[in-house]
């Protein structure tokens, strides 16, 4: 009688840590870059915002992959903060999203890319969703999210179409020249946050030396401002930081 009182109370003891274990939050939200997604609000924050990319996991507290993965989406998110917007679903929580997004295991990540749509027919609006398959790390994440982040809004600017740059549109432009050959992630998130308001480009500094020439610019990394209707002349150069938290 005793080993089986032992064991009943043993038993008990086990049940209420996996009953605890299960029911702790996979994510503090309080203190992470990620957004908490819910039924209520996920049409509002994700499927309204056309200026931004988001990634959003769908999760349970319960799920062991989902808790093996959480610290590397997390890291994604930190890393992409001011660039890409990350967000967490908690889909037995959220079951009307997870539902119209077509979720039935867990962790699932989807990528919403900015356009946002109106049905015809009934109104609603709607994004389109790019399911992720790659590793469960957050390198893996950060390279799928940064590829769709759309480059034809940053115009590539040489020497020879400086002209063509600053008088095409009516919009006022913003160039930045560069060291690197590679339009960043970080100009392309700015691009799409800033489109119909500013026209953005891009030269690589040291391969566009009459560019900077006729920009006054003599060093890299360097912003020229040119106010609508204006010629190179008008430039104002910009020093200020240039990071994503600039502003």
């Amino acid at each position: 009688p005793t080993t089986s009182a032992t064991m009943q109370k043993y038993m008990r003891l086990l049940l209420a840590l996996a009953a605890a274990v299960a029911a702790e939050p996979l994510y503090d939200f309080s203190s992470s870059a990620l957004v908490e997604l819910t039924d209520d609000n996920f049409e509002t924050l994700v499927v309204g915002d056309a200026t931004s990319l988001w990634v959003v996991e769908f999760y349970a507290d319960w799920c062991g992959h989902c808790k093996q993965f959480a610290p590397g989406f997390a890291k994604a998110a930190g890393n992409l903060k001011g660039i890409v917007k990350f967000g967490a679903v908690n889909a037995e929580k959220a079951s009307k999203t997870a539902s119209l997004y077509g979720v039935n295991g867990y962790p699932t990540v989807k990528v919403l890319m900015p356009e946002v749509t109106r049905n015809p027919y009934t109104g609603k609006l709607g994004k389109v969703a790019k399911d992720y398959g790659g590793p469960r790390t957050a390198r893996g994440v950060v390279d799928y999210a940064t590829s769709l982040l759309p480059s034809e809004l940053v115009a590539a600017v040489t020497d020879g179409g400086l002209e063509s740059f600053l008088s095409e549109g009516a919009l006022p432009k913003a160039l930045l020249l560069g060291s690197k050959p590679a339009v960043s992630p970080l100009l392309k998130s700015l691009a799409l946050a800033l489109k119909g308001r500013l026209q953005l480009g891009y030269a690589h500094g040291e391969a566009a030396p009459e560019t900077a020439t006729a920009l006054g610019v003599d060093g890299f990394p360097r912003l020229a401002v040119v106010p609508a209707g204006k010629g190179a002349a008008e430039s104002i150069s910009y020093t200020g930081e240039t990071g994503a938290g600039a502003g």
